[in-house]
């Protein structure tokens, strides 16, 4: 077998979405295309997508919105709020694309999919990925850029490459002869290979270490005492010897944490209360998709750390006899300890919600002597049934009465979203009269 037929065999991809978030506001609004675009954080605070325009007027990812809006302005950039609710429909598309030219993928992030290259109808990796980014492109509007390599972490700088270099079509292939060659990877800082922090980056630069060929050719035992084990494994990884591997299959998280900054400041109780149990709601749901149940839950509130006024911040846990998994539970334990820690006319601006110390929601519950079991396959199944109607209509169009006072984006914590996008996938139209409960109608009954 020659070299490069086992470099093919042993290669994985990875495709990543150009300018995610801005690429998603020109696919809902086209007349954002050839426009310079940038997209802002929660509450407007910050830049997190430019599109390429904007990147050659300076505007760094992080900058604050405040900071640069006159300069915005004044290039004529098109500002848009975060619109999450669009970018993960669209992002889900995406994904299920991927899916049909491999046999094995891995979501890394909203935008990001490792997928496997080793497959033996794949004669032109560099042919196949093409036609995948074509795809993509063509079903989705999204564009993509894709890097093939032996290892996870030589297929990040495979994609950066693809990206800034137009002569590659979208498409770079980091094989043998590209990551052994020192010249060519001097070219990489190594603040920019994946898996080195700023600070190790900063580091290293003391130490003469500046770009990805330095990197590779410092002394692997003093790479491992001065920085860990894990600075070790990228080198091993940028030298084309695989230490992380694909999972395909998702590791189920260890906690879920939901928490945001509110849009106002929050003074009274009630108004503090909404939110807590938006977020709780939502927690459960993300618990119960992943099929888990929760042994502990943890609430905390906080004021502005930058607020004139005294800062303050209290957080409550709980551990439940029984592991949960259902919204009621979560918000009357949600509700309790709000009232153990609430202070009133401090002015609060944030709050968030952890569910930890998981269980296999498969696994049951172990009983009590007065509990109901059957009550409770009751409720669960109620549970899936709605977390099913969300999914695939609108979340939230099913929830708990008490979150039905109004809708979320009138509310005094609603974050600020002054230049959010109408552009959506799924529509708020009510639900269809042919909708049927299958397997849940007995659920419903009083």
């Amino acid at each position: 077998m020659r070299a490069s037929d086992l470099m093919h065999e042993r290669s994985i991809a990875l495709a990543d979405c150009n300018n995610f978030f801005v690429s998603c506001e020109r696919r809902a609004d086209n007349s954002l295309d050839s426009r310079p675009v940038v997209v802002l954080s929660s509450n407007d605070g910050c830049v997190i997508s430019r599109s390429n325009e904007v990147k050659k007027m300076g505007v760094k990812m992080g900058d604050p919105y405040f900071k640069i809006r006159n300069m915005l302005a004044f290039n004529g950039v098109v500002v848009r709020s975060m619109n999450m609710s669009l970018y993960r429909e669209i992002s889900a598309e995406v994904m299920s694309r991927i899916r049909l030219y491999t046999d094995a993928a891995e979501i890394y992030s909203i935008d990001e999919s490792f997928f496997n290259m080793a497959i033996s109808n794949i004669k032109d990796p560099l042919s196949y990925c093409r036609t995948i980014r074509k795809d993509i492109w063509e079903k989705c509007r999204i564009p993509v850029s894709v890097g093939i390599a032996p290892t996870k972490t030589l297929c990040k700088m495979a994609t950066e490459y693809a990206k800034k270099n137009e002569e590659t079509g979208g498409v770079f292939w980091m094989d043998r002869s590209k990551y052994k060659d020192m010249s060519f990877m001097s070219q990489f800082e190594c603040g920019d290979v994946w898996g080195i922090g700023r600070r190790i980056s900063e580091r290293l630069s003391k130490s003469g270490v500046r770009t990805a060929a330095d990197f590779i050719r410092k002394d692997e035992l003093w790479l491992k005492k001065t920085f860990g084990i894990t600075t070790l494994y990228t080198s091993w990884e940028l030298k084309g010897h695989r230490v992380y591997e694909l999972e395909a299959c998702r590791k189920p998280p260890k906690s879920i944490m939901v928490s945001r900054s509110f849009g106002s400041p929050i003074t009274e109780y009630e108004d503090m209360l909404d939110p807590l149990l938006c977020f709780t709601v939502s927690a459960a749901r993300q618990l119960r998709k992943a099929g888990r149940t929760a042994g502990k839950m943890s609430i905390f509130i906080s004021t502005s750390r930058f607020d004139r006024e005294k800062y303050y911040a209290n957080g409550r846990e709980t551990h439940f006899a029984r592991p949960a998994s259902l919204d009621s539970e979560f918000m009357s334990c949600a509700e309790r300890m709000l009232k153990e820690i609430f202070i009133p006319g401090c002015k609060y601006k944030r709050c968030g919600v952890i569910l930890s110390d998981f269980s296999d929601i498969s696994a049951g519950r172990q009983a009590a002597l007065f509990d109901d079991d059957e009550e409770d396959e009751r409720k669960l199944r109620v549970a899936s049934a709605v977390d099913s109607i969300n999914r695939e209509f609108r979340q939230g169009i099913i929830k708990p009465a008490a979150l039905f006072d109004a809708p979320d984006h009138e509310k005094k914590w609603a974050p600020r979203s002054e230049f959010r996008s109408e552009g959506g996938c799924k529509k708020d139209s009510p639900l269809p009269d042919g909708l049927r409960f299958q397997n849940h109608s007995e659920d419903f009954a009083s």
